[in-house]
């Protein structure tokens, strides 16, 4: 059941008109707003959908079968093919950037695209392929018309709202109905564990957009903090916990608010254990009897399982998501059981080089942040600290999913993919040379597919 669906019987009549308005207004901003602002208000508000994923987190509330983020992706590209039409301000002129980056995310994205034609069932692969064809799409479009650092800080913001938001409905139902949806049903098409990791990426994201913001904005930011740990604390996801975990010394190593950051750290370490509750504590502290963990055996055979798979198909793998069809038989506990690794699911479904592509391209993301960084290292302006901040939360963001995603399969995500698009185009801006506000010429076209449409 979505995470709103109890709200609907207050008031449901009204909510339906509201939501509804709602979905109506961010689309028309994003399809007719191409005549003015060009491409990139597609992008974003396509980004905003892609996270907040409304058509489930209001799905009691909206129309079915209207495929909101479709008609902004298709806008996105008829803004771009169109932009010399639209009345939108032309890019400057000057070299295109296509930076190593760029260059791993294309690899990744052809292989895991021929992939899709050595696959051993087809049909199988077919709903897994279109999803990655969306996301690389969209990321190929999104690296031609992010060209500027106030655009990256907008869908690093709407991003970072977006996951809150969502921490916050979770924690609603909690407090005022006693309900674990997010443990029960996941979110947006994730089971628990990918809706606590998703969530968990979000931490980092929200404390260092309240380190860039100034006024009163910044403290909604704030107040997202101790919503998104609860949130993740509801997942039951040992997973997310953990990676949660790990980041937190990098976060508090790259704060420039240090001692704010140590006090806050402080108060959340003595309110969790109120707040998680014995049968969540039990849950985490249960990661230290790895040996006797019926789960954890299971991905071990799992893990098993896609070594083999990947051996017996080096090159191309089994093909998208095929490795499932394949897993019962070499080793795993189940028919159609998933690897449990984003690694090793890459690695048994398009064979080693799209994993060396892909850990490539989140190595690559990691650069990138520590090239933008370096860049600005000698500024104290405040482009300069936007610059480190957003480096810094984009940073956090995918070392939560890196360590997170050793436990589970969610190639299709989106986030982490906006996170690695994010850190690219910051570096450019970073390492651009120009003065503060200005463009950087548009990067060519990284790869043949596209992000994740919002399903009605």
């Amino acid at each position: 059941m979505p995470v709103s669906a109890c709200t609907g019987t207050i008031d449901r009549q009204g909510s339906l008109v509201k939501q509804t308005l709602l979905m109506i207004v961010l689309t028309l901003i994003g399809t007719l707003g191409v005549f003015v602002q060009g491409p990139f208000i597609a992008v974003a508000i396509y980004y905003l959908f892609a996270v907040l994923r409304p058509q489930w987190l209001w799905e009691w509330a909206l129309p079915s079968g209207v495929p909101w983020s479709e008609y902004v992706a298709i806008a996105a590209v008829l803004g771009l093919v169109g932009r010399p039409f639209t009345g939108a301000r032309e890019r400057p002129p000057g070299l295109r950037r296509f930076t190593p980056q760029h260059a791993a995310m294309l690899a990744f994205a052809l292989w895991v695209s021929i992939t899709y034609f050595t696959a051993i069932n087809a049909a199988a692969a077919w709903p897994w392929f279109l999803e990655y064809a969306k996301i690389f799409l969209m990321f190929a479009l999104a690296s031609l018309v992010v060209t500027s650092l106030r655009e990256v800080r907008i869908i690093y913001l709407l991003a970072t709202g977006s996951l809150v938001y969502i921490a916050y409905e979770l924690n609603f139902l909690y407090f005022t109905a006693g309900r674990l949806d997010i443990y029960r049903n996941g979110y947006g098409g994730l089971d628990n564990n990918g809706a606590g990791l998703m969530i968990a990426m979000g931490l980092p994201m929200t404390i260092y957009a309240w380190e860039a913001t100034k006024g009163w904005a910044r403290w909604l930011f704030a107040a997202g903090v101790p919503l998104i740990i609860h949130a993740v604390l509801m997942s039951y996801s040992r997973g997310a916990m953990v990676s949660t975990l790990i980041v937190l010394p990098i976060i508090l190593l790259r704060s420039r608010r240090r001692l704010e950051f140590a006090g806050m750290a402080l108060l959340i370490a003595l309110l969790t254990p109120v707040l998680a509750g014995r049968e969540i504590r039990e849950r985490f502290f249960s990661i230290q009897n790895y040996e006797e963990d019926t789960d954890a055996n299971l991905r071990f055979r799992s893990w098993q399982a896609a070594f083999r798979i990947a051996n017996e198909y080096p090159l191309f793998g089994a093909g998208i998501r095929n490795s499932n069809l394949l897993a019962y038989d070499y080793g795993a506990d189940m028919e159609g059981r998933t690897i449990h690794s984003q690694y090793l699911q890459i690695m048994a479904d398009s064979g080693y080089p799209a994993a060396i592509f892909y850990v490539l391209a989140l190595a690559g993301a990691w650069v990138a942040t520590q090239r933008a960084r370096r860049a600005v290292r000698s500024r104290d302006d405040p482009e300069a600290h936007q610059i480190r901040s957003l480096a810094a939360g984009t940073e956090g963001a995918l070392l939560v999913f890196c360590v997170g995603a050793s436990f589970l399969s969610v190639e299709v995500f989106e986030l982490p993919y906006i996170m690695v698009l994010l850190a690219i185009q910051l570096s450019v801006m970073a390492t651009a040379g120009r003065p503060a506000g200005a463009r950087v010429p548009a990067s060519p076209a990284v790869a043949p597919a596209g992000a994740e449409w919002a399903r009605s």
